[in-house]
């Protein structure tokens, strides 16, 4: 009669071998294994002993048991999944990327995060590193969306060879219509090749706006990005709710800003902002909370009191910086990276996907009022 822990041992081998390359790396508790092959914990401590000291699997303390890399020597990058940041020291939040990457390596993957700069010339330099080292995974934080991209062949091969790609925040325009028209977006599995994490910005511009519109605000300014995409969208929501309240608006009121040559907030061009381009309106949106913050700041210096005589609201993220302070449209998403690791990890085990856009909720603070 065949000992059980040997047993066992040929049974998860079988089962690792079925896994492939590209499956996932990660073996069950001790617990689901007894449960599964209904085997005592002791048994299944044998085997995977046995395993263990043929390098088929490694133990990893307080993360569990995975399959060995040696495995599949084949299929090393299969385990490897990059993150492309603008910056990564400082956006999106050191935390928020860290706990992304802990949950891939709690599924057995390895990250590396890159940062582009926000700049497309950057970006091209790391896919092009990509097309020699191919990964099984991409996560991206896209540059300058509002802008031509000379880099869509290279995601286009990317994907071709069998690389999943989540886009966080933003999709380029020319991918977005691939998908769809469903011809190059569309895997051989059926799976979109260019998911996206997003929010509706069209609707926040929209629903921040009348927040204010509902306040008694007839005039609002705005501080946005000119090279994303999700800013344009969110101002043409603004623009949208003051036509349907019957409203005017008037281009001159809104201050575009480009990250690559102005580094937000920046006191001088918010001065310049309040004095020629605040001048008339009651409320103003902006970009974001760090942006709102300063903007407070430089208004109180100029003895232009926040409420009373101007509103001041931003878009924010679920992790906020001024949770009392700023009325915010804000995203009940928690940390977009590590959903976005999520709806990475599933479609790459194959599972059904699809990408994901979150609506926006108003959060009110102490920064807005009725018009004066």
């Amino acid at each position: 009669m065949e000992i059980k822990y040997k047993a066992l041992a040929d049974s998860l081998r079988k089962e690792i071998a079925s896994r492939g390359p590209l499956g996932s790396r990660k073996l069950p508790t001790e617990a689901e294994l007894a449960h599964t092959y209904h085997v005592s914990r002791q048994t299944v401590r044998q085997a995977l002993s046995v395993l263990l000291g043929e390098g088929m699997i490694e133990k990893r303390q307080g993360s569990g048991t995975f399959i060995a890399p040696g495995v599949f020597p084949s299929a090393l990058s299969s385990y490897h999944i990059a993150l492309l940041l603008p910056d990564v020291a400082g956006y999106p939040s050191q935390y928020a990327v860290g706990e992304a990457e802990a949950f891939l390596n709690e599924a057995g993957y390895s990250a590396s995060v890159c940062s582009t700069e926000n700049r497309t010339d950057q970006e091209r330099k790391i896919l092009m590193e990509l097309q020699n080292r191919p990964v099984r995974g991409l996560l991206v934080r896209s540059v300058r969306t509002a802008f031509p991209n000379p880099n869509l062949s290279l995601y286009r091969d990317l994907a071709a060879r069998g690389t999943s790609i989540v886009f966080l925040g933003d999709r380029y325009p020319q991918l977005q219509a691939d998908a769809d028209l469903d011809s190059p977006a569309q895997s051989r599995t059926g799976h979109e090749d260019f998911l996206l994490v997003s929010t509706d910005d069209f609707g926040g511009g929209r629903l921040l706006a009348h927040h204010l519109i509902e306040r008694g605000h007839k005039k609002i300014a705005g501080i946005f990005r000119l090279d994303n995409q999700s800013s344009r969208n969110r101002y043409a929501g603004i623009l949208h709710a003051l036509c349907e309240s019957g409203l005017s608006f008037d281009d001159r009121d809104f201050l575009w800003y480009d990250p690559l040559t102005v580094r937000m907030p920046d006191s001088r061009l918010l001065l310049s902002f309040i004095r020629i381009q605040l001048a008339g309106c009651t409320a103003v949106i902006c970009e974001d909370e760090a942006i709102a913050a300063a903007l407070i700041r430089e208004l109180q210096k100029l003895a232009l009191p926040v409420p009373s005589q101007i509103s001041v609201s931003a878009f924010a993220g679920a992790r906020s910086r001024y949770p009392s302070k700023i009325t915010c449209a804000v995203s009940p998403n928690g940390n977009p990276w590590h959903i976005a690791a999520e709806l990475l990890l599933a479609n790459i085990n194959g599972k059904p996907v699809s990408s994901i856009q979150y609506p926006w909720s108003i959060r009110t603070g102490e920064s807005t009022g009725m018009a004066p």
